[in-house]
């Protein structure tokens, strides 16, 4: 009778560690399942979306060895003025790369289109040893500030990267970045419109 027991208790407990182990190959992390995968962040994926499509614009136009057209204008987005110089191909305007100059420094802009939008734009900022009045000032000892990075799909800025991460959440946090790059892009489309003069252009 303990004989029976005995065999009786071993294959209960031989059961119970079977499906214990059944039960853990199922709930096995390494089992591939569409349940368990972590959905991807749809803005994630969006973003990097447009940025391959801002950069295979970006590679397109760079690719660009002559230009059917490369017009030039002034233009007074500064306190020392500046000069925009217009790349047209095809009879489609393309890159424009503007130079504001002001007292204490200049900016150079490389502003990329696409569908005659704003698609990328490429900032480098450099400031002077002192004011351009000081008798100390010294051109030779211009220093780069830095470099800001636009991205624009749709018309809309969508990503903002500075070599200045300060200066970069500063961009993104103030309201009127977006608005003040559009400003300066409207004005120079307007210069174009009017046969490159900035003449009676206004805000």
């Amino acid at each position: 009778m303990r004989l029976l027991t005995l065999i009786t208790l071993s294959c209960i407990i031989g059961l119970s560690s079977c499906q214990e182990n059944k039960n853990k190959q199922t709930e096995n992390p390494n089992t591939v399942s569409t349940l368990t995968e972590t959905p991807k962040d749809s803005s994630t994926s969006i973003q990097t979306d447009s940025t391959l499509i801002v950069r295979e614009n970006f590679n397109r136009i760079n690719a660009i060895k002559n230009w059917d057209r490369i017009d030039s204008a002034e233009i007074h987005e500064s306190t020392e003025g500046g000069i925009a110089k217009y790349y047209t191909k095809n009879n489609v305007l393309e890159l424009i790369k503007a130079r504001h100059y002001g007292e204490s420094g200049y900016t150079f802009q490389d502003i990329y289109l696409k569908d005659g939008k704003l698609s990328f734009v490429f900032e480098e900022r450099f400031d002077y040893n002192t004011h351009i009045i000081d008798p100390k000032f010294d051109m030779d000892k211009t220093k780069k500030a830095g470099e800001v990075r636009y991205y624009y799909m749709n018309d809309k800025l969508f990503n903002i990267i500075a070599t200045d991460k300060e200066n970069e959440k500063f961009l993104k946090e103030y309201k009127d970045t977006d608005k003040n790059l559009k400003d300066v892009f409207n004005k120079l489309i307007k210069i174009k419109e009017n046969n490159f003069d900035p003449t009676g252009i206004s805000d």
